[in-house]
């Protein structure tokens, strides 16, 4: 067994090196590249850090704001194209006088038609828009339009063009008699009206376009030198755009060659040292989880995944780095681990990406203080409201932190940031989905929460009905042994409630043989007409049948581990002494009597192993007072020492003297003697 133990614990330091250079390289494989200058600000709030210099000339790039301003006005305020043709002044020119001697000259006089002929001429003159130009001019509210031909063109106002319906009007009108007048609609006049300034989409989208293109990205110029904003100064809007073209110019910079090397080694560096000192803590403060496979894994794994997610995070969006749930990975750490181990994986967390954070020192401030507040707002989780009051409390704390930095930056409290409140809301909200990860965790790596292990402890659970069913001895034996258990956990800071739920399933292989155990016996012993051994052999196999139970009703683990390990490698010494009495001469052995075990290998198995010993040969006593109970209690847990039952587990003499004494407190009070009641009078 020692070589064994030594070859697992020889496999586990080495997947414990494979885990740490993966982490070192997944962290720096997703971290940002580059130097990353970034810093997180807004308009109308104060400067959160130290004086920026600008360090070189640089230009000050507009905001996609202004920027889509201005090429929104030019594109309102731009005069769309119309194309002229010459050709139609003189086509209904000639058309009218065609038109006058036909038939038009038997209704008016000549000097009527020049009349007309001077109104038509200038009605050309001064443009004719076809019926698209019109309704363009109307849709986006102009009143100019530029007209060309060839490479010559001209601005024209509409109030002195004319649409063909307003042109018809005004030819109409030409002076003439009112006989005249009313003569001409039966000559089709309008048809000589023929738009000779054509809009022209195509030409006006292109120009505007030209245009558009030449509206400058840049606003001004810093040099080399000016100051850009000191501490606790406002963010005015002009700022603002010197803060974020700033760090653009700093960005490109860091992309050269030099930068990238320097940078990439710092990284390394970094990363490296604080993914050692985490594996550093492992090995000499919680060896218990390097000896795990299962823990070892969630703890990388989960570190691991959230530096990842920070990175990527980080690299690819531009969001507040506020709204991420960090807190989230210290709950999870402390709710299946311990909560030093918890603050160290998230601590590890922090650092790691603390790097390519905007603001370092208030992230890891602000971090540090909610994830404390988070693994000591749950010892231990056994309800679902308990996250959604650790999500509040977070909430709470991290805006608690941001108040005390803005009041110790500015010196007014109306400039206060209001903004990463909203951030810290929406962290919270999404802090909620731990309760699911819980349920994922427990799947992939075989944990077993309290969640889990209250639902499990409800009696109404099929198989523990079944049990108080069948044999109700055994299900009121294992409720006693679940109430002493839970006490010396208590008392012992171990895990109560892992033992109280254990402890009403240890004994569940019963169910196969009810009768063959003394609880569920009443006045028939089947064991008197059996053989010593097959007796032994039927109490013994109650371990490895309520193992089968335990798999077929999916117990988790950690449940089924108490279920092998609550008799270890001990003997059913009734069957055992009763045999070896009967053949004194015989060298008897052992194996048919003995349990198959293992040991306990923690200070909870241990606790069950001897709350169900004591609990079982408590019901033997005759007599039961404060003397009786504690010799019970003393003898039966001295022997099991004796018998080294507990070599493997990690408790100390003067705890198990501690489980000594609440079990005959627990004891006392279960088989407290009751009065008896008077009898009334019978007169």
């Amino acid at each position: 067994m020692e070589t064994e133990d030594r070859e697992i614990i020889r496999s586990n330091k080495a997947l414990l090196a494979v885990l740490t250079v993966l982490m070192v390289f997944a962290s720096l494989y997703t971290m940002p590249r580059g130097r990353s200058v970034r810093y997180e600000t807004s308009e109308g709030s104060p400067w959160m850090y130290d004086e920026l210099i600008a360090p070189s000339n640089f230009s000050i790039v507009k905001s996609e704001a202004d920027y889509n301003r201005e090429t929104d006005s030019l594109k309102r305020n731009f005069i769309p194209y119309f194309a002229l043709n010459e050709d139609c002044a003189s086509n209904a020119s000639s058309a009218l006088q065609k038109l006058y001697e036909d038939t038009l000259s038997s209704a008016i006089s000549f000097q009527s038609f020049r009349n007309l002929q001077n109104t038509l001429n200038s009605l050309y003159a001064e443009g004719i828009i076809d019926v698209e130009g019109e309704d363009y001019l109307k849709q986006n509210g102009q009143s100019l339009l530029r007209g060309y031909s060839g490479n010559s063109s001209r601005i024209l106002d509409m109030e002195h063009v004319h649409t063909q319906k307003d042109a018809y009007r005004l030819l109409a009108e030409s002076e003439m008699t009112v006989f005249e007048k009313s003569l001409l609609p039966g000559f089709r006049l309008e048809e000589l009206l023929v738009p000779n300034l054509m809009f022209d989409p195509e030409r006006t989208r292109t120009e505007m376009e030209a245009e558009a293109e030449q509206v400058s990205r840049y606003s001004g110029m810093v040099v080399a030198g000016q100051k850009i904003i000191d501490r606790g100064e406002i963010v005015s809007h002009d700022t603002y755009q010197m803060i974020q073209s700033y760090m653009e110019v700093m960005n490109r910079r860091t992309d050269s060659t030099s930068f990238t090397i320097l940078t990439w080694s710092g990284n390394i560096l970094f990363v490296t040292l604080i993914m050692l000192l985490l594996t550093l803590y492992i090995i000499q403060y919680r060896r218990d989880i390097a000896e795990n496979r299962s823990r070892l894994l969630f703890l990388f794994a989960a570190t691991a995944l959230f530096i990842i997610g920070t990175n990527l995070y980080m690299r690819f969006t531009t969001w507040s780095i506020f709204i991420l749930p960090c807190t989230m990975l210290a709950l999870m750490l402390r709710i299946f681990l311990d909560s030093r181990t918890a603050f160290m994986g998230y601590l590890t967390y922090l650092l790691a990406c603390s790097i390519s954070t905007p603001m370092p020192f208030e992230f890891l401030l602000l971090q540090i203080v909610a994830g404390l507040t988070a693994i000591y707002s749950i010892h231990e989780l056994s309800q679902r409201s308990q996250i959604f009051r650790t999500a509040f409390i977070i909430f709470g704390s991290y805006s608690v932190i941001w108040i005390a930095l803005q009041m110790m930056q500015l010196e007014d409290l109306k400039n206060i940031q209001w903004h990463p409140f909203v951030y810290f809301a929406i962290n919270g909200f999404i802090m909620l989905l731990t309760y699911p990860l819980i349920l994922a965790v427990e799947k992939i790596f075989g944990f077993t929460s309290n969640v889990t292990l209250i639902e499990l402890s409800n009696i109404n659970h099929p198989l523990l009905r079944k049990l108080s069913e069948t044999a109700p001895g055994t299900f009121q034996h294992s409720m006693q042994v679940s109430a002493l258990a839970a006490a010396a956990a208590n008392a012992t800071n171990a895990s109560t409630q892992l033992v109280r739920t254990a402890a009403l399933y240890h004994d569940i292989g019963k169910l196969s043989n009810p009768p063959f155990f003394t609880e569920n016996q009443n006045g028939v012993n089947p064991h008197d007409r059996l053989p010593y051994e097959q007796s032994a052999q039927i109490i013994t196999a109650h371990v490895s049948d309520g193992m089968k139970l335990a798999e077929k009703y999916k117990l988790p683990k950690d449940v089924m581990h108490f279920i092998c390990t609550h008799h270890g490698t001990g003997m059913a010494k009734y069957f055992y002494i009763k045999y070896v009495n009967e053949h004194p001469d015989e060298l008897v052995d052992k194996a048919p009597f003995s349990y198959s075990g293992p040991e306990p290998d923690s200070k909870e198995t241990a606790i069950l192993m001897m709350a169900d010993a004591v609990e079982a040969s408590s019901r033997s006593l005759r007599e039961y007072n404060e003397q009786t109970i504690g010799e019970l209690v003393d003898r039966i847990i001295g022997n099991q020492l004796q018998e080294g039952h507990f070599l493997k587990c990690p408790i100390t003499f003067s705890e198990i003297d501690r489980i000594k004494e609440v079990f005959k407190e627990k004891l006392m009070t279960m088989y407290h003697t009751r009065i008896s009641y008077p009898e009334p009078n019978r007169s």
